[in-house]
């Protein structure tokens, strides 16, 4: 199962994360423990308050087993990470910057994993550019994000990019902004386009 969230601030997305928890509440009742949740934060640069945050929200309120896979400072090798993926319920891709997920995930060699966890039917929840990565392809604002371009406003300052294709179809985050509408209408894409903190599941 996958769900992707348009966007948005984790601290300010309760429904969502609520509605998150909920989908693993089997676990507490068939197994009688707390699902277990790992968090992917490469594309916010391995965030720390992002990291803290998630912590926060789905380890102390929502009474989830949180673990965090670091890798840029080498926190981590493959074997450990491989290992978190084995044990856990659900696996959550933060948000940030798409180019920097995919090449952190490149290095990492964990795109196997992803699909391998996917497969056997665990949850995977992306937000933002973690939504992006699981569909054939999506809208991403790399050129704007890299400070190639600074067409926040204008269509221009986007662009078509591939992703990992577990999900059929293109997906636009962020849909809120009008910029990334137009790009969608002008490209004519057929487009799956969520706003902040809206989502939608996917079997």
């Amino acid at each position: 199962m996958f769900i992707a969230i348009g966007g948005g601030s984790l601290r300010e997305m309760t429904e969502v994360n609520d509605y998150i928890a909920a989908k693993l509440e089997y676990i507490r009742m068939q197994f009688e423990r707390k699902p277990k949740i790992l968090f992917l934060p490469q594309a916010s640069f391995e965030s720390k308050p992002y990291v803290n945050s998630f912590t926060r929200e789905f380890g102390t309120r929502l009474k989830c087993k949180t673990t965090c896979a670091l890798w840029a400072k080498g926190e981590m090798d493959f074997e450990h990470i491989k290992q978190k993926f084995e044990i856990v319920d659900c696996i959550y891709i933060g948000g940030g910057r798409y180019d920097v997920l995919c090449e952190q995930f490149e290095k990492m060699g964990i795109k196997k994993l992803i699909v391998d966890f996917y497969n056997r039917g665990g949850l995977i929840v992306g937000n933002s550019a973690g939504a992006m990565l699981m569909f054939e392809s999506c809208v991403s604002d790399y050129k704007i994000m890299a400070g190639i371009s600074d067409s926040y406003e204008l269509a221009d300052g986007y662009e078509l990019a591939d992703g990992y294709g577990l999900v059929k179809g293109c997906f636009c985050p962020h849909g809120n902004e009008q910029a990334r509408i137009d790009y969608v209408a002008q490209n004519k894409l057929d487009c799956i386009v969520l706003a902040e903190n809206e989502i939608l599941e996917f079997d």
